[in-house]
């Protein structure tokens, strides 16, 4: 609960600069105006694509439904049931997430993996097995999402040297990749905070040589 609080205050104050600058558009005039808009929803975009991330992941979105699809872009150990579903893990999220033959999403759930890394293994009877690095937990899925069993496991069970499945381009449209990767979001967010400083630079100093071309 503690790290769910401190990432929603994070959270808070990084959306806070972006609605700043947002509010700032009114004061701005020309180029200056839309550079300041866009510089807000660079940092707001990003903002929500990095807190939110580990949001999820730290169990801050359980209440997210099964038909909610986050956002995976380029994803690795992706792993194929008998039905021919894929079954896409997405760790910073901590959601799995499942798709049909044809990449259509089905549905996704949250997976308890402390913040860690997880590996996907499914079974004959179309089970998913998911072995988390932090908290040594084997949970066993069906493909509905709902939680069939859990047991810890003895460390020298299962290597994450070795990952299993394969790396697959999950069907994402371009202006939701950012939120796909918490780095993809922090240079969003970087980028629009460098954005909104240089704009804010260069008309204090255009404001203060039109308040000296006035006042000679």
């Amino acid at each position: 609960m503690f790290s769910i609080i401190l990432i929603l205050l994070c959270l808070g104050g990084w959306l806070f600069l972006g609605v700043w600058s947002l509010c700032s558009v009114k004061t701005e005039t020309g180029a200056s105006r839309g550079l300041i808009g866009l510089a807000g929803i660079f940092v707001i975009v990003g903002a929500l694509g990095f807190f939110g991330s580990f949001l999820s992941a730290a169990g801050g979105l359980n209440w997210l439904p099964p038909s909610f699809e986050w956002p995976v872009g380029l994803a690795s150990g992706v792993v194929s049931t008998k039905d021919h579903f894929f079954v896409v893990p997405h760790t910073p999220s901590g959601r799995v997430q499942v798709y049909d033959r044809h990449w259509k999403f089905v549905r996704g759930w949250h997976v308890d993996a402390d913040g860690g890394t997880f590996q996907l293994k499914t079974s004959e009877a179309g089970r998913v097995e998911v072995i988390t690095a932090r908290g040594q937990w084997h949970y066993v899925f069906d493909l509905s999402g709902n939680l069939l069993s859990k047991q810890n496991y003895s460390p020298a069970s299962y290597s994450f040297l070795e990952k299993e499945g394969q790396s697959q381009l999950v069907p994402t449209a371009p202006w939701l990749w950012v939120l796909s990767n918490p780095s993809y979001a922090w240079l969003s967010g970087a980028a629009g905070l460098a954005l909104f400083f240089a704009v804010e630079k260069l008309s204090r100093k255009k404001r203060l040589a039109n308040k000296q071309s006035l006042n000679p």
